[in-house]
């Protein structure tokens, strides 16, 4: 296959999943989901043994979703944590990052919603911004290349002490390219990664991060059984 341009990829990527919405909401809503609660929960664990907060007290913490998609499962759950006062929401389709808006924003009018469509390298906000960012089954959409500059960027707008909670690819591939996805001759797709035997070592590159969980997990796809390295990250504190 010869070599994909980002701005390429990206654009194609966003094509296929404003065509594929409805079929991919379904296939989401049927998808298993206990593994990704099972790492929010740890998450959301961590974060109130980091930064406990009373149950009295109005929430105050932050959130990003990079490629939160319809918004199920992952930014449904955050919504209705009652830890967070803030909620950024960005993905790459306008159609999915709409849907989300539909379903979520008018029942939890208590939390600041900050809708963000496009790219998530193009993103910007000050340093020290969020108390957690999520991306599951998103950065690996990205050249690999740029999954580094996502981990760095992270790095960049976390809190000292937050939190994040990212997955990649089991296998070390520059590109892996599947042209009807989910059945849809609209749904082109690209992952990428360097593979979970790499990523140790190029997490400890990023500065101001460390590692809290790196784990390989299998996740029931319905048709196989595929493996994904999940990762919990901290933002050291500076002293």
């Amino acid at each position: 296959m010869a070599n994909l341009a980002s701005a390429e990829i990206k654009a194609r990527l966003e094509r296929s999943y404003d065509a594929i919405a409805t079929t991919y909401s379904t296939w989401a809503v049927n998808h298993p989901c206990s593994l990704r609660f099972s790492y929010l929960d740890r998450l959301l664990s961590l974060l109130q043994t980091e930064n406990p907060t009373d149950d009295s007290e109005a929430p105050t913490k932050s959130a990003l979703e990079l490629g939160c998609g319809n918004g199920y499962p992952i930014l449904q759950r955050l919504f209705s944590a009652g830890l967070f006062s803030c909620i950024v929401a960005n993905d790459l389709s306008s159609v999915q990052l709409n849907s989300a808006k539909s379903a979520l924003e008018a029942k939890h009018d208590n939390v600041q919603a900050d809708w963000r469509q496009g790219d998530m390298t193009c993103l910007s906000f000050n340093p020290c911004s969020f108390d957690i960012i999520i991306g599951l089954y998103t950065l690996i959409h990205l050249p690999r290349s740029e999954q580094l500059l996502m981990l760095e960027k992270i790095s960049l707008w976390l809190k000292p002490g937050g939190l994040a909670l990212v997955n990649f690819s089991k296998e070390d591939t520059e590109a892996e390219v599947i042209e009807e996805w989910l059945g849809r001759e609209e749904g082109w797709m690209f992952w990428s990664g360097y593979g979970a035997d790499n990523m140790p070592r190029l997490i400890q590159q990023v500065d101001g991060l460390e590692m809290v969980v790196g784990e390989l997990r299998p996740e029931d796809e319905g048709s196989a059984n595929v493996e994904f390295y999940w990762v919990i990250l901290r933002k050291i504190p500076t002293h």
